[in-house]
Formats: structure tokens, C-alpha cells, sequence
């Protein structure tokens, strides 16, 4: 695990002949529902505040980190209590947590509370899993390659990326309103593109924010030949 900026006073107390305070384990476990859950569990006795988040208590591990021998692709077994049944249902339900994140992070208590910094943290995909009377064993690596959509985003001049009325679009007159536009081509300058949606808030009597908030880039700069072909 890759150690991040750790804070002075950590290193101080780490440093000391006899340490009052302790480094703490923090799991974060993506679970897919509607809208997504997000387990946060601490191997400490006592519930843990960090960065604004409650991590709950519980019976919960993880292997060494290993890497191969470039020092890339990291992995771990993560092993979570299965006494209570708890998580059973989460594995049945959601295909074994398979593709699903999991970060480790490394906290110590004096970093804690909403301004909590780590020591160091790894995020993980779940690669398999499985489950006995005693634990729920998730192995952990990294995101396969072949899953991922490359590249994830294309820089296009004249159209634009976002969804239509989405918080990175931002058009949000009501419907009710006469100046209204119901759809967009996803052009500049287009019959309904970013420019006419602009002047449908002049329209309404507001001041538009289109086509400041055109997705595209008008500035890529058009490949020339130079006079070859």
C-alpha cells in the first residue's frame, strides 16, 4: 500500500519509545442497489468518524498487500465475519459483489473526524467471492482491462457530451413555461442546439447560461494536410 502525505503529528507519535495512540483500518464496500450502498466498516472496537463518515464496528480482515514483481497489479483476500448471517443475502442478491469497489484505507487516530487524512489507502475491484458458515471472503485486485470502455469519453468540437438537462447541462426552465424546449440536438449552432436553448432563457426573461455550458470543444484545432494529400 503506496503511503500518502502522513500527517507531522503521526509521525511524531510513531516515532515515540511507547505510543499512546494506534493506526486504524477503515473498509469501503460498494454494494449496487438503487441508489448505491456503501458499506463502511473498521476493524477497531469502537465506531470510527473519518472524513465526514461513520465506520461501523466489525469482525472484518484483510491479507497482505501483494504485488507482482513490476510492483503493479495489487491484491488482497478480504475476510469479513459471516456469524450473523449479515452479509449472505448482499452476496445472493448482487452476484457475489463481483466488479464491485472496495477501498482499504489507513488511518491513524489522530487523523480522524471530518478532516481526516490517510496514511494510505488502495482501491480494489472484487474479483471473487465466497462464503461459509464462518466468513464471507472477498479476493481483490484490480479492474480488468477488458471490462472497461477505452477510451471512456471522446473530445468531440461540435458536439456536445453531456445528457440533456443533466447538472453538467444545466437547462432548467419548467416545463410549464412557454419558452420551453423539450429536446436537444446536442449541437452548437444546430436548430436546437446550445445557442437557440441560450436565447429560450432571453425568451423566458432569464439570463442564459447556454452555450457557456456547451459540452463540446469548439477549440480542437482542424487537422490540415499542408498541402499534401
Amino acid at each position: 500500500m503506496p503511503l500518502l502525505n502522513v500527517p507531522l503529528s503521526v509521525l511524531a507519535e510513531k516515532n515515540q519509545l511507547a505510543t499512546l495512540e494506534r493506526f486504524v483500518w477503515l473498509y469501503e464496500i460498494d454494494v449496487p442497489t438503487d441508489p448505491k450502498t456503501r458499506y463502511r466498516l473498521t476493524r477497531n472496537t469502537n465506531a470510527v468518524n473519518y472524513q465526514g463518515f461513520d465506520y461501523a464496528p466489525f469482525p472484518i480482515t484483510h491479507d497482505v498487500i501483494s504485488r507482482d514483481s513490476q510492483g503493479d497489479l495489487p491484491e488482497t483476500t478480504l475476510t469479513v465475519s459471516n456469524v450473523s448471517r449479515e452479509l449472505i443475502s448482499t452476496l445472493e442478491n448482487h452476484d457475489g459483489l463481483v466488479g464491485q469497489r472496495v477501498k482499504v484505507i489507513l488511518a491513524h487516530s489522530l487523523a480522524l473526524g471530518d478532516d481526516g487524512v490517510p496514511v494510505g489507502e488502495e482501491t480494489f475491484e472484487v474479483i471473487s467471492s465466497q462464503a461459509s458458515e464462518e466468513a464471507v471472503t472477498l479476493t481483490l485486485g484490480t479492474s480488468n482491462l477488458f471490462h472497461q470502455k477505452v477510451p471512456k469519453s471522446r473530445m468531440m468540437r461540435f458536439h456536445c457530451r453531456w445528457q440533456y438537462r443533466s447538472p453538467e447541462c444545466g437547462y432548467g426552465l419548467s416545463e410549464d413555461d412557454p419558452a420551453f424546449l423539450p429536446t436537444c440536438d446536442k449541437s452548437l449552432s444546430g436548430t436546437m442546439g446550445c445557442y437557440r436553448h441560450g436565447q429560450s432563457y432571453t425568451d423566458a426573461g432569464l439570463i442564459p447560461i447556454h452555450p457557456e455550458r456547451f459540452g463540446g470543444f469548439p477549440g480542437i484545432p482542424i487537422t490540415t494536410t499542408g498541402g499534401a494529400i
